[in-house]
């Protein structure tokens, strides 16, 4: 499935993959990688996630008449304003419930997503949250073991990040990537220096 950019490739992806519509759809600033990643991993295959250029104004016409043609109940918007802007997330909630997961960084932004996705969970995911290959293996294999991805700086662990691996009751942690990207501490589960 080819597109003239990746926003038209993740609509054609989009159209294939739920050709007679979705229940719960995500839609994700296609400039950067961390929100769609952990949104990916945790919509869990029920519907598509929905790239588009986050810092336009509006939706354009094309990702509009998909979104409208998935019917689906509710559609998150992931990302802070400045990754998808307040015009798309209206327009989105024109169409059907819009829910923001967004916060202050990209590592809240994951906390939120993973919130909204799970209730419980045995095992979950860490990836660095500043590049994307490992994250984007993971997002695969995630839904397969029901398991949140979280992404994470590569030194250390946000303790509102451990919070909410404890709050789910995993006891399961799995490292994606080596130390050159996830350091020894974040593997002792070591919190970030508050400030």
């Amino acid at each position: 499935m080819d597109g003239a950019d990746r926003f038209e490739t993740s609509r054609k992806v989009a159209e294939t993959a739920f050709p007679s519509g979705a229940p719960v759809a995500v839609v994700a600033a296609g400039a950067n990688f961390a929100d769609a990643l952990s949104a990916g991993a945790a919509i869990d295959g029920e519907g598509p996630v929905v790239l588009v250029n986050g810092t336009a104004g509006s939706l354009n016409d094309a990702t509009e008449a998909l979104l409208k043609g998935l019917d689906s109940a509710e559609i998150s918007v992931v990302g802070g304003e400045k990754s998808v802007s307040k015009g798309i997330f209206g327009e989105v909630g024109a169409i059907t419930k819009a829910v923001r997961l967004g916060g202050v960084d990209r590592y809240e932004s994951s906390r939120l997503i993973n919130g909204h996705f799970f209730e419980s969970a045995n095992r979950v995911f860490l990836a660095t949250g500043e590049s994307f290959p490992d994250a984007l293996s993971g997002s695969g294999l995630a839904p397969k073991v029901d398991a949140p991805l979280f992404t994470v700086p590569g030194t250390c662990v946000p303790a509102d990040t451990l919070a909410q691996i404890t709050a789910l009751g995993a006891t399961q942690v799995t490292l994606l990537g080596g130390d050159l990207t996830l350091s020894p501490a974040v593997a002792e589960l070591t919190a970030c220096a508050a400030g």
